[in-house]
Parts: structure tokens; C-alpha cells; sequence
């Protein structure tokens, strides 16, 4: 805006002085009519006659700027091809190191965009409000956990509050009726994976319960058929479906294929009646489900026991989102619903503690959709972004340091051109160009290394998921800030050495042509500033390597190798208990029968996984008869038989879970050390009797196991409780291989042995034990490799800048080093003198980082696992490093001066 501002006014400058001149040229010409003895009058027409029409004079005159600007910008970009195809090793390393620099910014800068920055596709999404509440955080484990939904959607918000997006049906129905606001007010809950079968064929597809007017309130249009609407959305209502436009083409080979089909939605028959555009992935950009059911059907697909949920206003389940009335405000709408919601909430409190609490209503923009993918992902990218965005300021520190030694070559051409007359304005505006000619070149090789860097980081962040939802891609809005960028680096690194290459001291440079000493101090200034920059990513990298090396030696207490791990849902292709249990135990008979297979079992779900899953049991336990305490964390799994020693877990005391615990017998479970020790002090704990009160589950203690890592690598719990799962059968169980070799061979063989027993069931969640366990700490192993590859990045490129320096102060100073070695100087103190400059730069650079990375540090504190930000090792392997490349760096430079011949030096000089 300000350019253009300045290109107005420099236009209407220059008109007004090409105006006042060409009167002034007719004012000389009257006078001269008039002295040959016309009248004023009739010289002055005469004048005008003669000179011809004015306005066209005018504009012949703006032709020939316009021209002559792009003739000299031609002849500025000729001449800087000329000068790149002269300095081939010098453009290829600048088009290179701009290329990685500007290509890593484009890379993180198109995930920025797809998770910050880009709308809804679907119809003004600026008019768009997603629902929420916030409350202070109850206590753990009180009622209010289940009254305030703390077991659903929830994340911190300010001043220590809590956030959450889903409400009670009744909320919904309260703040739908008599919308003074909306236009529409829709609500939608995450549905989960489910089974779909289409013609026999069996595989999960995530799923959402959706109102009647979710399509209508989004505005959205169908590929096909119809979308759901509010007649679709009751009790009673035809159970009818819509599909993605990916299922459709998957499933039904096309849109127009699918309306009409019938489908199994866990062994429940739906009818598709349409198919969303493909461009629409919901309202969640985290979740882009295949299926969308009517909320209703929710009664159908999940049980009669999900009709509570309708008329229970402390069952917080149901998202909402609505679009405002045309002039209506975010503000306007905050403010009339907040005080009807505050009077229903306060309905459904029933003690004081419940009424101190109340949630209040909040109202968000809702043009991005749920905020889900950028809570998760907005902190790690702008940390990455930070990261790329210093190694392309170390790059363009180099190209510039580079530039201000090559400018030295060029000053008696500078001089040369200054004394001819060319003006200091132009001769800047052609080496100007040259740098932005090389920034153009490397944004271009740039978006190349950006579409590998795009590819690897979704890989990287994905870690494996199919369901992974995060999909960048380089539209013409991350292009623009490409080239944005591009021409920017080119000013930046090209200005400071276009100014000093037409400082005016032309005479000394047309007599020896060598620079002086504020070049020199640049020099050195961009070098230390590299330094201290990559000594910041060099500890960015360590800290994180650090904490993927702490995780990677947390004590699991059971076997990672040789292991693979899937889930099945019998429950969902209509197998019911107590036959599933049964179903369930053979096929684990049938798996431990394949070739290679040396033990099969199963249970509730993963270890590691357990407690995301929700396996934490939070309630009362009773030990004896006696004893009733209140436990928080403790991980309750069912396990089928020998599961301990499918996963090498070690028995301590008495027998794990086997064959003898049938439906029938008595209940059984087996603790770890860690609860055997806090519950049992050192009394044996044997026969002696566990109740889960909440659940009316009274189990007989059989066993004691070596602890293990009850869910996350992080926040996991050492205090287990494993009961039978043929006692307690859960719908859906996951299965655990030992086998010979790689596990990812017996993928089809296990396959085939669930498609024998029912064609129905869907295998889901196909890993290797190794690959999960990574998978939980995929972040972490993403920003090590990624800050790795950075910090070895800036490194390489400081050291290149290093060695341009030195080679070029070397090469100034061979008259002053000839004269030492012929004096006797001997060649280990030439090298040290050199050497001793790069150590100086180099102290200088880690006396100011430093401090800065204690600073900085502290950003990524909450990215450490069992790492302090200021971790001393870290800072010192770090200055060790830099320090041993920075020597290196300068020891080829220091060795050659060693080796310059005092003779051929002097006659040189």
C-alpha cells in the first residue's frame, strides 16, 4: 500500500514538472512571436499552433519514460544473466542455498495455510459460529466430571479456565427455539468408526450423527441425490444415509451409483440418498468423515441406551454451530444467548459446588471450522516455521556475504562506471536486480524442494495413519507468498552490498581497486550472526534429540519386538455376548495356528493405547471388606489367556489369566507391583478380593505382575489391573502376534483367517508393536529429525560463509603474509593466526546466542519430555560442535595461506 502510495505520488510529481515545463516553452515562444511584432494575444496562439496539441505532447512524453524504464530494466536483466553465467560456481551455490531456505519456508508455511488460514468450502463462511462453553476445572474424579462433560471435547482456556464444545440435547433444543440470531442452528457428534458393508464387502468408515439441518445451515449442495434434512432427523424416520464423495467412488465407483444403494452401518440396513461434493470434508478439518447419519439414527446404530442421552441435560454430547442472521454480530448473538443458556444451565445444577461452576456460553468464529487440527498443530508449526524462517535469514547473510566479497572485484568496475557518469541510483537498481534475478531462481528450484518437503513432512506428521486428515498443498495463495518471499531475500541480501560497491572513494579504487575496512566489519558482523543463529538451531535440535532419547528408554515392562497388533469389532457386524467372547476365542485359536505365529492373545485394547482409549479407570475401589479408597489412574484392561507372556511380561507371584477363567468361574485379576505395594503394603495379596464398586465387579486377586507402561510413554501408569476378557467381554478387542521375523509378513495370512470366520469384520489398526509405540511419540520424533536436518542445514551454511570470509581476508592480506614468511615467519604461525581470527568470530557468535537460546529455550519447554530448557550438556555438545566446524571451516583457508610463496607474493604485490 505504501508503494503504490509512493508510485502515486512520484507520478503526479513528475507530471506537474513535465506540465510547468512545456509552459514554460510556450511562454518562450509567445515572446518571441510577440517581439517580431504580434500581439500577446495572437503569439499566444500562435505558440499553441505551432507546438501542437499539449495533452498528446504529454503523453509522448509519459511513452518514452515508460519505455525507457523497461528498456533499462531489459538491459539490467541481460547483463545480470550475464554476469550469474560468468560466476556459474558462485550463482549454482546462492540458487542452491536460496532454493533449500525458500523452499523449506514454502513447505511449512502450506501447512500454516491448510490448517490457519483456510476457510470452510462451503457458501460465506465468515457468517459462521461454533458453539462453547467454558467453566473452572471441577475436581478429579467428582461428579461434575460427568456433569460438565469433561469426558468429551475439551481443552484449556484463559485464566485457568476449561473449554469444551458439546452441550446437552435439551441445550440445543433451548437456544434452536425462538432464534432471534440464526438463520440456522445445527448440531453433529463425532459417530466413531463404524462397520459398512456394501455388497458383502466389509471396512470401517468414520462416521457422523448429523441434525436435520446441518446441510441446510452449511449451505452445501449434493454431488448426487439429496443431503439429510429435517424430516430424515426423527424417531421413526427411514434410516437413510449420505456419503462422502471418496466412499462413493471407492465403494460405489461413482456418485450416481451410489443414490438408492443399501448398506450395512454396523449390520444396521441404510439407504444412500446422497453424496456430498468432493471438496467437503464436514466441519472438522481434523475429521473428514465417510458417513453421515441422521442424529436420530444415533437410537438405531448405538442401542436403546443411547435414547437417554436426549432427555439426560447433565449428558453433555452434542456439538453445535449456527449462521448468523445478515447484520447480525458475533458480539449481538453472545450477548442474547449467554443469558438464555445461563438460565437453563443453572436448571441442571443440583448442590452449591455445581452452581459455582456453571459453564457460560461462548460464540466463535466459526470460518475455519472446529479448532481441533490447530490446537493440535498450530504450536509445533510455528515453531518449525521460526526454525526455517532463521535458516533462510543465515542464507541470506551468506549470499550477502558473499556478495561484499565478490563487490570487491567489481570495485574498480563500480568506479569505473561512477567516473563515466552513471548515476549511483541506477548502477544499485542493475546490481539490485542481479540479487533478485538469483532470489527468482531460487524460489523457483525452491517450490520443487517444497512439493518433496510437503510429501515428507505429511508422511513425518502422519506416522503410518490412514486416516491422517492434515493435507497441504501448494495453492496460488502459498505461490504468491513465494514469490513474495523471493523478491524480498533478493532486496535483502543484495542492498547493503549494492550501497557499499557505489560508495563514492572512486580514485582510490580506480588505483588499486582493493576495499577498505567497513566491508571487512560486515563481513565479520554476518558471520557472527550466522554463528549465533545456528548455534540457537543446534540447540533447538539437541534438546529435541534429547527428549526422543529419554523416551526411547522409558521402561515399558513388556516386549516391543516380534509383535503384531490389530483390532476387530465383532460387536458391529451383530455379534452379541456371550457368543462373542466365544468368536473372539477361537480365532485367537486359529491365529496362534499360523505358521510362524508362536503365541496369539488379546485384549481391550493396546498397552500403550490403553489409557487414550479411555482405560483409566477413575472410581471407587474396595479391597476386602473393609477398605474403600479412591483411585485415580489406575489402568483396568481385560486380557485374554497368556497375555502376560505373549508380551514377555514377567508373573512375580501366583498364575496370570488362562484357559481355567471361563464365564463361569469365579472372577479373577492381576495387579502389578506398583498397586500390590500401595494397596497391600507387604501383606500377600493373593486370594485376597478387588471390587469395582461403580461397576458391581468383584474379582479374586490370582496374581502379581511386573509393572508396566499403562498408556502413553509420558503420562503412563505403572498401577494395572488385568481381568479376563472372557469374563468381561468388550465389543471390540485388540489382538497381539508373537511371531518369527517381520511381523507386516502375517498381515494377509490374518486377513484371510477373519475373512474365513466372517466376511463382515473389518481389520483395523494394523501395526507392528515397535511402530505404535513410535506413533505416540511421533511428534517428538518429528521435530528431531526435522530440527536435525535444520541445524545441520544452518551449520553447512555458516560454515561456507566462514570459509568465504577467510578466504577472502586471506587473500587481501598475501602481500602482509609473504613479507612474514620471508622474514622467517614459519607456517604452523601463519595457520594460527588465521585460525585464531575464526576462533575469535566464533566466540563472539556463542557469546551472544548464548544468551539468547537460555531465552529461547523456554519456548519449546512444553516439547520436552525429562529435559530442562537450559540443559548444560546440550548447550556444551552444542559449542563443541560449532566450535569444531567453525576450525574446520577455516583450516583449508589457514593451510593455504601457509602455503603462499613469499616471492610470488611480493612481485604480486
Amino acid at each position: 500500500m505504501l508503494r503504490r502510495l509512493r508510485y502515486w505520488i512520484e507520478s503526479a510529481r513528475r507530471s506537474e514538472a513535465l506540465r510547468e515545463e512545456m509552459e514554460l516553452h510556450l511562454a518562450e515562444r509567445a515572446a518571441e512571436l510577440q517581439a517580431d511584432g504580434m500581439t500577446a494575444e495572437c503569439a499566444r496562439a500562435e505558440a499553441r499552433r505551432r507546438f501542437g496539441n499539449v495533452g498528446l505532447k504529454q503523453e509522448e512524453s509519459r511513452e518514452i519514460w515508460i519505455t525507457r524504464f523497461w528498456s533499462e530494466l531489459g538491459q539490467d536483466v541481460r547483463y545480470g544473466c550475464r554476469t550469474m553465467t560468468a560466476n556459474k560456481a558462485f550463482s549454482a551455490l546462492a540458487v542452491l542455498s536460496l532454493a533449500l531456505g525458500i523452499g523449506a519456508n514454502t513447505a511449512i508455511y502450506s501447512f500454516m495455510e491448510s490448517i490457519l488460514l483456510r476457510s470452510l468450502p462451503v457458501a460465506d463462511p465468515e457468517s459462521l459460529v461454533v458453539l462453547n462453553w467454558h467453566s473452572r476445572p471441577p475436581q478429579e474424579g467428582s461428579r461434575e466430571w460427568v456433569i460438565h462433560g469433561l469426558q468429551g471435547l475439551f481443552w484449556p482456556g484463559d485464566k485457568g479456565t476449561l473449554v469444551s464444545g458439546i452441550f446437552p440435547y435439551a441445550a440445543f433444543e433451548t437456544l434452536r427455539e425462538g432464534n432471534p440470531v440464526f438463520s440456522t442452528l445445527f448440531g453433529y457428534f463425532d459417530g466413531l468408526n463404524r462397520n459398512l458393508a456394501v455388497r458383502g464387502q466389509a471396512a470401517s468408515a468414520s462416521s457422523e450423527y448429523v441434525t436435520g439441518d446441518y446441510f441446510r445451515g452449511l449451505e452445501v449442495l449434493p454431488a448426487a441425490g439429496r443431503l439429510i434434512n429435517s424430516e430424515d432427523d426423527r424417531a421413526g424416520a427411514a434410516a437413510v444415509a449420505v456419503i462422502s464423495f471418496a466412499t462413493s467412488q471407492n465403494r460405489f465407483g461413482g456418485p450416481a451409483n451410489a443414490i438408492g444403494q443399501s448398506i450395512l452401518v454396523d449390520n444396521i440396513p441404510f439407504t444412500v440418498i446422497g453424496v456430498t461434493p468432493p471438496e467437503f470434508f464436514g466441519v472438522d478439518p481434523a475429521v473428514a468423515p465417510d458417513l453421515y447419519l441422521p442424529l436420530h439414527t444415533n437410537v438405531l446404530v448405538d442401542g436403546t441406551g443411547a435414547a437417554r442421552m436426549y432427555g439426560d441435560g447433565n449428558f453433555y454430547w452434542i456439538e453445535m454451530m449456527g449462521r448468523l442472521r445478515p447484520g447480525v454480530s458475533i458480539a449481538q448473538a453472545q450477548a442474547a444467548l449467554a443469558p438464555r443458556f445461563h438460565q437453563w444451565v443453572a436448571t441442571t445444577a443440583t448442590t452449591d459446588g455445581e452452581r459455582a461452576k456453571l459453564p457460560a456460553l461462548i460464540l466463535n468464529p466459526g470460518a475455519e471450522g472446529l479448532g481441533s487440527l490447530r490446537r493440535q498443530y498450530s504450536k509445533p508449526l510455528y515453531v518449525l516455521l521460526a526454525m526455517v524462517g532463521l535458516i533462510l535469514a543465515i542464507t541470506c547473510a551468506n549470499i550477502a556475504n558473499l556478495l561484499l566479497a565478490r563487490a570487491a572485484a567489481r570495485r574498480r568496475e563500480m568506479a569505473v562506471r561512477l567516473s563515466l557518469g552513471a548515476g549511483r541510483f541506477r548502477v544499485v537498481r542493475q546490481l539490485l536486480t542481479e540479487s533478485v534475478m538469483l532470489a527468482s531462481l531460487g524460489g523457483a528450484f525452491g517450490v520443487l524442494f517444497a512439493i518433496w518437503g510437503v510429501r515428507s513432512l505429511t508422511l513425518l506428521l502422519s506416522n503410518g495413519r490412514e486416516n491422517f486428515t492434515l493435507h497441504a498443498e501448494l495453492n496460488w495463495s502459498v505461490l504468491g507468498v513465494t514469490a513474495a518471499l523471493s523478491v524480498v531475500c533478493g532486496l535483502l541480501f543484495g542492498l547493503a552490498p549494492a550501497i557499499q560497491s557505489t560508495s563514492p572513494d572512486v580514485m582510490p579504487a580506480l588505483k588499486n581497486g582493493r576495499g577498505g575496512g567497513p566491508r571487512r566489519r560486515a563481513q565479520h558482523v554476518l558471520v557472527v550472526a550466522q554463528i549465533a543463529v545456528s548455534f540457537l538451531l543446534l540447540v533447538a535440535a539437541g534438546l529435541f534429540v534429547r527428549t526422543l532419547n529419554k523416551l526411547h528408554s522409558v521402561q515399558l515392562g513388556y516386549a516391543r519386538e516380534n509383535i503384531l497388533l490389530f483390532s476387530l469389532n465383532a460387536h458391529q457386524a451383530g455379534h452379541r455376548a456371550p457368543e462373542i467372547a466365544t468368536f473372539y476365542a477361537n480365532l485367537r485359536k486359529r491365529f496362534e495356528s499360523i505358521p510362524g505365529v508362536s503365541s496369539a492373545t488379546l485384549s481391550q485394547s493396546s498397552i500403550i493405547s490403553a489409557g487414550m482409549a479411555g482405560g483409566a479407570y477413575r472410581g471407587t475401589m474396595k479391597i476386602g471388606a473393609v477398605t474403600g479408597v479412591t483411585i485415580v489412574g489406575a489402568g483396568v484392561m481385560a486380557a485374554g489367556p497368556r497375555f502376560l507372556t505373549a508380551m514377555q511380561i514377567p508373573i512375580l507371584a501366583g498364575r496370570e489369566i488362562d484357559e481355567r477363567d471361563q464365564p463361569g468361574s469365579p472372577s479373577v485379576a492381576v495387579i502389578s507391583e506398583r498397586l500390590a505395594r500401595t494397596y497391600f503394603g507387604n501383606e500377600n495379596p493373593l486370594g485376597r478380593r478387588i471390587t469395582f464398586v461403580d461397576e458391581k465387579r468383584d474379582l479374586e486377586i490370582v496374581g502379581v505382575s511386573a509393572n508396566v507402561r499403562y498408556g502413553g510413554l509420558k503420562e503412563g501408569s505403572p498401577m494395572t489391573v488385568f481381568t479376563a476378557a472372557s469374563q468381561f467381554p468388550p465389543d471390540r478387542v485388540t489382538y497381539a502376534l508373537r511371531v518369527a521375523g517381520d511381523p507386516l509378513t502375517y498381515v494377509r495370512s490374518v486377513h484371510e483367517v477373519v475373512r474365513e470366520a466372517d466376511s463382515r469384520i473389518p481389520v483395523t489398526n494394523v501395526f507392528t508393536q515397535a511402530a505404535e509405540i513410535d506413533r505416540t511419540i511421533s511428534r517428538e520424533i518429528t521435530f528431531s529429525k526435522l530440527c536435525t536436518g535444520f541445524a545441520v542445514l544452518a551449520l553447512l551454511i555458516a560454515c561456507v560463509g566462514l570459509y568465504g570470509t577467510v578466504s577472502y581476508s586471506v587473500a587481501r592480506q598475501v602481500g602482509e603474509i609473504g613479507i612474514r614468511m620471508a622474514l622467517g615467519a614459519q607456517r604452523g604461525a601463519v595457520v594460527w593466526m588465521v585460525l585464531r581470527r575464526v576462533l575469535l568470530l566464533a566466540a563472539v557468535g556463542l557469546a551472544i546466542s548464548v544468551p539468547a537460546a537460555l531465552s529461547a529455550s523456554q519456548l519449546v519447554k512444553s516439547f520436552l519430555f525429562e529435559t530442562q530448557p537450559n540443559d548444560p550438556g546440550t548447550l556444551a555438545l552444542a559449542g563443541v560442535v560449532l566450535l569444531s566446524a567453525a576450525i574446520l571451516a577455516g583450516y583449508a583457508p589457514a593451510r593455504r595461506a601457509s602455503r603462499i610463496d613469499p616471492l610470488a607474493a611480493l612481485r604480486h604485490e
